[in-house]
């Protein structure tokens, strides 16, 4: 356990605090916060903090420390290096945030988003296609895509010739982390199913390490998808009992 009232809070998240250690790593403290959305809902995309939710922590450490035993598994290269449930702490190896450096806001980044659903962000976005869809359908595969991590924005989204003219991310790096994604996608969808549940949709972030390899970070909680079970939205704890 690190005592973080000794160490340097690098940035205070919605539902995270970092901290950076003697060692060179960085320590996320989680904490009980939630995001919201517009309507004051609880929602994984939404950009505004929500009311503190007893036990969110525990769940958000104990799903990113199964999802990512499963990640390293499947060859999916991640900056975690520990994780204390009890103090629900995760060390981590320091990275660059893709898109730091051209993107002017608090945190800089990209995020990837996975659909399985219409739902969520991309019902509001695409909004002309609300004639076609109703909220909840299934695509007849996945959709991967990209944001970019912009509160003020309303997080937009980003396609792949954009990113590769402005220098954030080259094509071929798109094509990996485009692959990282769906194989991290199989990965929540197949688990879910086992327990009974359904994943609609997900967001993960990827960076740079210091030798400037692509890998996974932040982590990958209840509060980073929306999972139903019998065709009723789960709450992030109920997720988080599911791998306590």
């Amino acid at each position: 356990m690190y005592n973080t009232k000794e160490l340097e809070r690098m940035y205070v998240g919605k539902t995270k605090d970092v901290y950076r250690l003697e060692n060179g790593n960085l320590l996320l403290q989680f904490t009980n916060k939630t995001t919201m959305n517009d309507l004051g809902e609880e929602d994984p995309g939404g950009n505004k903090i929500g009311k503190e939710v007893a036990g969110s922590a525990r769940a958000c450490i104990l799903m990113t420390q199964h999802f990512f035993k499963l990640f390293a598994d499947a060859g999916i290269p991640t900056h975690l290096i520990g994780i204390d449930v009890e103090n629900l702490q995760m060390e981590v190896k320091p990275v660059t945030t893709i898109g730091k450096e051209t993107f002017v806001n608090e945190t800089g980044g990209v995020e990837w988003i996975w659909r399985n659903r219409f739902t969520g962000s991309f019902r509001k976005i695409f909004g002309r296609y609300n004639k076609n869809f109703k909220d909840g359908d299934i695509f007849s595969s996945p959709v991967i895509h990209a944001t970019v991590k912009d509160d003020e924005a309303g997080d937009p989204y980003i396609e792949k010739d954009f990113m590769d003219a402005l220098d954030i991310l080259s094509g071929d790096d798109y094509d990996t982390l485009k692959g990282y994604t769906k194989v991290i996608g199989e990965i929540l969808y197949a688990e879910f199913q086992k327990l009974g549940c359904d994943i609609w949709d997900f967001k993960v972030e990827y960076g740079r390490d210091r030798d400037g390899n692509l890998i996974l970070i932040d982590e990958i909680g209840p509060g980073s998808a929306r999972v139903y079970r019998d065709g009723k939205k789960m709450e992030k704890i109920e997720i988080g009992e599911l791998f306590g």
